[in-house]
């Protein structure tokens, strides 16, 4: 049975408990209740309208459905989505 190897920076991150989102550039996310969700790490916005937002992450696509969705603010890697949120999908 083979395993695969981790890359050193990832061992090195491990050894010191080093936070994933830190380390790896992980997509991190903070739902408050069902109107509120604080996204860190994405690198670009590929939909928005006020029922989907579509972003691109380092791992893949993170997809938010609901009513009323609005981006009350973004940067280069957080942002911060406002409205009724129905799901989230990875």
């Amino acid at each position: 049975m083979s395993r695969k190897k981790k890359p050193f920076y990832q061992m090195m991150a491990a050894q010191m408990q080093i936070p994933k989102d830190l380390s790896q550039g992980a997509v991190l996310l903070s739902v408050t209740g069902r109107d509120e969700v604080f996204i860190e790490n994405y690198k670009s916005i590929l939909e928005y309208t006020n029922q989907r937002v579509l972003l691109q992450t380092k791992s893949g696509k993170l997809e938010v459905r609901g009513k009323n969705l609005h981006i009350v603010y973004y940067t280069c890697n957080e942002m911060r989505i406002e409205g009724i949120l129905e799901s989230i999908h990875y």
